[in-house]
This record gives C-alpha cells, structure tokens and sequence, in this order.
C-alpha cells in the first residue's frame, strides 16, 4: 500500500466520523423531540383541564358587560309572555278594533251571488265569520239539504278562512265572493238579512246580520273571480289585493283572541282534532306569537351585543359569549312561565295550556341545541389550538 492510498483512507476514515457525530447529533435531537411530544402526550389531559378552564373564563358572561344584555334579555322575554297572556283575555272584539288597518264593520250586503263591491270588502266583516242561518236545522232535514253547523264555538276550525295557510286562497276568495267553505269544502252564500232580537229592556228589534244562505260551489267561486279579473282588469286586481289584505288583517287579529287560529291544514280532515289542540295550547297562535317574539329578541340582543365587541376580543369567543347570553336567557324565561303555568294548573286555571308561551319553548328547544353545537365547535378548536401550541415548543 502506497502512502497515496493511506492518506485517501484516512481522509475517508476523517468524514465518516464526522458524518458519524453529525447522525448522533441527530438522533439525539430527535429523540429528544420524541421525549418531549411523549410527554405533551402524557400531560395531554392536564392541557385540556387548563385549557377548559382558560376557556371558560374567556367565554364567561359574568362581567360587566354582559350582564346587563343577560338581565335586559330576560326582561323582555318576560314582558313579552306577560303581553300574550293579556292578550288572550281581552275579547275579540276589543282584540280587533286595536288590530292596525281594522274598522268598523257591519253588514250590508247587496246580495250579488259570487261578486262582492270593493266597498263591500271594506266595510262588511268577513263572511267567513257568519254564523247564523237562513233556515232552521227542521228546514235542512226536510229537503234533504247539507246543514252548515256553523257556530260560535265551532267556526274558527270549520271554516276554512280561517286556516292559516289555506286562508289566504280560500278566505280571500270568500272575501270576494261573499261566501263561507267548510272544511270539507261544502260552500254557501252569505247575505244580509234582518233577525229579530230581544233588548234588554224586552223590547224588540232586528239585527241585520251575515247569514249563511243557499248553497254555493267552490269551482263558481274560483271562476267568477278569474272572470271578474278578465272583465276588470287593473280593478279587479286592486280588488283583489283589497281582500287579500282584509283576510290578512282578519288573521292577524284572530290570532292573540281566545280561540287563536287552529294549525294549518288540520281542519281539513278533523275540525275536531284542531280544536282539541287548540285547547291544550298547540295552535297556531300559541306557537306564533311568542316563537316571533323570542326569535326577533334574540335577534336584537345578539345584534347590540355585537356592537360592544372590542377590537383586541377574539371573534369566535365573542361569539360564544352572546350564544350564552342568549341561550341562558331563553331557559330562563322559559322554566319561569312553565313554573308559571303548573302554578295555574294546581290553582285550577283551565285555560293554563292556552296561554302557555309554546313557541318560545320550542325557539328555546332550538337555541340550546344550536347554540350548544356551536359553543361545543369553537371549543374543539381552541382545545386543538392549545395542543398545537405545546407541541410547537417541542420544535
């Protein structure tokens, strides 16, 4: 072996020891990494105590700020259920002279079959609400007739202008056409016609009141409004819009009455049903009042809430604190009136169920699982965020 090769092989000799310390160094910077990410991995459930407890702190709603939107909210929620159990003892009358756009009305119909003057909309009730007779029941038997069985009690789930959703076609046609439509879709012409009543003071005297008159067929009813708006033209359509409006005005103030509005469509195949629900509270103006009521509250507390953010406040755990605020809120109002409620019951108070804040129950029903889902979300991600930081350090 010549010297040449020596020094080559000690040259090569040289570098694999220093590739040799470089890997050692390596390894040994690895395995440190890995020592350290073991240990993240074994403190992990510590990282997450302490980060659940930074959570909640960050996401606390007891501060001064938020406080005041927690306590405002429950007012409000408060005085709100407080209305819609005042309004349902106030008579229907009294609830419809205060409904916006509502007046006077009495019945003068000119008796015109399938065609009611724009200034017969406006100034007679709606037909749909007829509930006196031409004939006596005696009359019906004898000819064979289709009784109509309208009745105080009955007409708000018999008479289909006052479905909710079916109304708005069926009750408005009604409107136009001076007529009524049972449930099952039977319709009779209403007219004006004098009834002689008993004062007070025994005297006598005729009423001119809707009365529920001659049979009538709902495919005439739908094609002489078509007609009418051929022959009219823009009239006819302003006609139309006209009882349009009045049908909704009626809804509108049918709903805080006593006997509310039944739940869209029911009527159509049990009267019975509808009004049994009704009585136990689910209708639907226990389920629209205070749902409206308690979503467009939250709306507005979760929208100033977010006004009084700062700039350093983190988005998302900002976000937290107005769910919380919100969905708190709404428990607690909601456990109020069904405590509430079961106080009225025990005291006797048949109509309990009937003033019962249904629809904020289930907005309520709807917040703790939306917003239980959302505050759960952000706080997977901060719990994550927090476990990649402490593995960053092990870099």
């Amino acid at each position: 072996m010549n010297r040449d090769n020596l020094d080559d092989i000690l040259v090569n000799y040289a570098e694999i020891l220093h590739r040799d310390e470089i890997l050692n160094q390596e390894i040994a910077s690895i395995s440190d990494r890995i020592s350290k990410r073991i240990k993240v991995c074994e403190n992990t459930m510590q990282i997450l105590d302490n980060a659940t407890v930074e959570f909640n702190n960050l996401t606390s709603i007891l501060n001064k700020k938020d406080i005041p939107f927690f306590v405002f909210s429950v007012l409000l929620q408060g005085c709100i259920k407080y209305v819609i159990k005042v309004l349902s003892e106030i008579s229907d009358k009294e609830i419809a002279k205060r409904t916006p756009f509502h007046q006077d009305e009495k019945s003068n119909r000119q008796g015109t079959l399938y065609y009611t003057s724009r200034e017969e909309i406006i100034s007679n009730p709606v037909p749909f609400d007829a509930i006196q007779k031409e004939h006596n029941n005696k009359w019906y038997k004898d000819n064979n007739q289709i009784r109509p069985g309208f009745s105080g009690f009955n007409h708000r789930v018999t008479a289909l202008g006052h479905d909710p959703l079916l109304g708005i076609v069926i009750g408005t046609a009604n409107i136009m056409t001076s007529t009524i439509t049972r449930n099952d879709f039977v319709c009779w012409h209403i007219n004006t016609i004098a009834h002689l009543r008993t004062a007070k003071n025994g005297g006598e005297y005729f009423a001119y009141l809707d009365t529920v008159c001659d049979r009538a067929n709902i495919i005439e009813i739908f094609k002489s409004i078509a007609n009418r708006i051929e022959q009219e033209g823009k009239e006819g359509w302003i006609t139309l819009g006209t009882a349009l409006l009045k049908e909704i005005v009626h809804l509108f103030s049918d709903l805080p009455s006593k006997q509310g509005l039944p739940i869209p469509i029911i009527s159509t195949f049990s009267p019975e049903l509808a009004r049994t629900l009704s009585f136990y509270g689910l209708n639907t103006s226990t389920i629209t009042q205070g749902g409206f009521a308690t979503i467009f509250i939250n709306w507005l507390i979760g929208f100033l809430h977010r006004l009084c953010k700062n700039e350093n406040e983190d988005e998302k755990l900002y976000m937290v604190r107005t769910k919380k605020i919100i969905m708190y809120s709404d428990i607690l109002s909601t456990v109020s009136d069904i405590g509430y409620s079961m106080f009225t019951a025990y005291m006797g108070d048949k109509n309990t169920m009937r003033k019962f804040d249904l629809g904020g129950y289930l907005v309520t029903l709807y917040q703790i699982c939306h917003s239980s889902n959302v505050i759960s979300e952000i706080e997977r991600e901060f719990y994550t965020k927090r476990i990649i930081e402490e593995l960053k350090k092990t870099v």
